[in-house]
């Protein structure tokens, strides 16, 4: 999810590794292209990142050999996909509401392309920052929410070599609100509540990482 550095813009594994409470064994191979999962396998857990009301109406993005595609039309505007970065074994799954897809989620295709070609990380972030440059990715117009609220989530405090092991940290939500800083919430800048903070303050990819009490594919007893 996420959770970068901020030239990441907004990504989610920094937000989950600044508070997180524990970390685990780090992954014993990086850089580590994504690899596809099989398919049926990919898209549940793409779907596992949202409440079912949400995810089951949403658009479903794969990673293939050639890179993202999208192998279900939903009918809600939301959709839902499985981030990953360069940590062999990392797994975001994360689902978007309609304003994070007609934004937020063509930069995460993007990312997961590259990365899936063998690209670094540096050169990843800098074609990501080029394209907003160029117009190709924009930036929410308007508050856009994103859902990682999957059990299976695998999180790395930073998409780097030097980013630890997380793992499953916290089901959460983030609002993309560029711009936003901690203190227009009521928060110190070294605020040390962890129920809500903002990642990537005063940049075009400022969000308000929220928790959540349960997780999306938690079920009911």
């Amino acid at each position: 999810m996420f959770h970068r550095v901020l030239a990441r813009l907004a990504v989610l594994a920094l937000a989950t590794a600044i508070h997180a409470p524990r970390a685990e064994a780090q992954a014993s191979t990086y850089p580590s292209p994504p690899r596809p999962l099989a398919e049926e396998e990919e898209m549940a857990l793409a779907m596992s990142a949202a409440p079912p009301e949400i995810a089951a109406a949403a658009d479903v993005y794969v990673l293939r050999a050639d890179g993202p595609v999208k192998v279900r039309s939903g009918t809600n505007g939301c959709s839902c996909m499985v981030a990953r970065d360069l940590h062999e074994g990392s797994r975001y799954p994360i689902c978007f509401d309609r304003e994070a897809t007609r934004t937020v989620l063509h930069r995460e295709l993007m990312e997961l392309k590259l990365r899936a070609k063998g690209l670094s990380e540096d050169d990843v972030q800098r074609a990501v920052v080029e394209a907003y440059d160029r117009g190709e990715l924009k930036a929410p117009s308007q508050p856009a929410m994103a859902y990682m609220m999957s059990s299976k989530q695998v999180l790395f405090a930073s998409p780097y070599a030097a980013g630890r092991r997380v793992g499953a940290w916290s089901p959460h939500v983030m609002i993309y609100m560029p711009g936003a800083t901690a203190e227009q919430f009521g928060l110190a800048a070294s605020s040390k509540v962890t129920e809500l903070f903002v990642s990537a303050p005063g940049t075009r990819g400022a969000h308000l990482v929220v928790k959540v009490p349960r997780w999306a594919d938690e079920k009911d007893d």
